[in-house]
């Protein structure tokens, strides 16, 4: 492929998908790193315990595996701390300087040395912690990395905005490349009340977010600083356009039709979707503005953090279900815009939402 010669070096260096196409997740045996990383404990000493966690190692890729595995294994992620912050709307206290670059340049490392303290020591973050955590212990062992903050769309109604500027992932460097990886996302996931507060974390190791092609992990992150989307060409707009993707079941799916996750249709218009998903399920359902299968399940709460689930067996024959085609993991089906106000359509795996359109109908 011929490279334009005003094309900077350090734009080649973050841009491997225009280079050499679809980015590859590297493969190792990566067994002894995190069997390495399930062992090996916090004395109160940082550069000690990425020492022992990466001198084992020669290669950079299973120090950072043995890096990354550690942080998701014993950081939980602080859902209280999330609670009195962000559920609530206020700003949590994050480091300020007014003085010379010089001596901000001295108190920033003073707090982010502190930071990183209380967070090995609670061993409990929200998702800064995380990623300064792991560009810290990369700084100890010499490779290169970067903490990047940027917009995620976390809830099925952020279809069509990019989200929300509340969280932050890491880059690292690898022989040449930078890859994306998100320690927060892949440690685990927290459950939540119907008013979206957090009630408790659940460790949970998702592989997926561990040096994810870059357009993948474009489905549901887009970075503050662009350079960081590794992709050329790719904007805030088309990330505002992808359907939203539960966060779990992201790397599982993958659209083929429609193109965008915002569909423009006619009424009459039937609308044909195509997806090739890696699950499995056996009931396919729709969810729209305008009808709702109701939900086979309800909770009874017993306190603010104490719930029970019943099942609700008259809901059971309300339940109306789509017919789909199967061919491998290539699974298709159709929709008939029937009215004017139809805003949005959610695609349902045996009940549970995996993926929300929005829709505009026009005459």
């Amino acid at each position: 492929m011929t490279i334009h010669k005003s094309l900077p070096a350090v734009l080649i260096l973050l841009l491997p998908c225009l280079l050499f196409g679809q980015q590859v997740k590297p493969v190792a045996d990566f067994s002894k790193a995190d069997t390495l990383a399930k062992t090996i404990k916090y004395d109160n000493d940082l550069t000690l315990l990425t020492k022992q966690l990466t001198s084992p190692f020669p290669e950079q890729l299973l120090k950072v595996r043995a890096i990354f595995r550690w942080i998701t294994e014993n950081i939980a992620y602080d859902f209280k701390y999330f609670d009195k912050y962000s559920y609530k709307g206020k700003e949590p206290k994050t480091f300020t300087c007014s003085g010379d670059s010089l001596g901000c340049e001295i108190k920033k490392t003073a707090w982010e040395t502190a930071y990183i303290t209380k967070v090995l020591d609670k061993k409990k973050a929200v998702c800064q912690g995380y990623a300064m955590l792991f560009k810290k212990m990369c700084d100890i062992a010499g490779i290169q990395s970067a903490v990047v903050p940027g917009y995620v769309r976390t809830e099925y109604y952020e279809v069509g905005t990019p989200g929300e500027l509340d969280h932050a992932w890491n880059a690292v460097l690898l022989n040449g490349d930078y890859y994306l990886l998100d320690a927060t996302w892949a440690a685990g996931g927290c459950s939540k009340d119907e008013d979206g507060k957090l009630l408790s974390f659940h460790k949970d190791y998702d592989d997926y977010y561990w040096l994810t092609p870059c357009e993948e992990f474009a489905k549901n992150h887009f970075p503050e600083d662009p350079k960081w989307v590794l992709m050329p060409h790719y904007t805030i707009d088309k990330f505002s356009s992808n359907p939203y993707y539960v966060p779990d079941e992201a790397g599982n799916i993958k659209l083929i039709t429609p193109g965008s996750g915002i569909i423009t249709a006619k009424k009459g218009d039937t609308i044909h979707f195509k997806l090739a998903y890696k699950g499995s399920f056996h009931d396919l359902q729709i969810n729209t503005n305008i009808f709702q299968n109701p939900d086979l399940w309800y909770w009874y709460y017993l306190s603010k953090r104490s719930r029970i689930r019943f099942n609700d067996t008259s809901a059971i024959k309300k339940q109306r279900y789509v017919k789909y085609r199967h061919d491998g993991d290539k699974y298709e089906f159709t929709y008939v815009v029937k009215d004017y106000s139809l805003d949005y359509i959610d695609i349902l795996f045996d009940t549970r939402r995996v993926m929300r359109f929005k829709v505009h109908v026009h005459g």
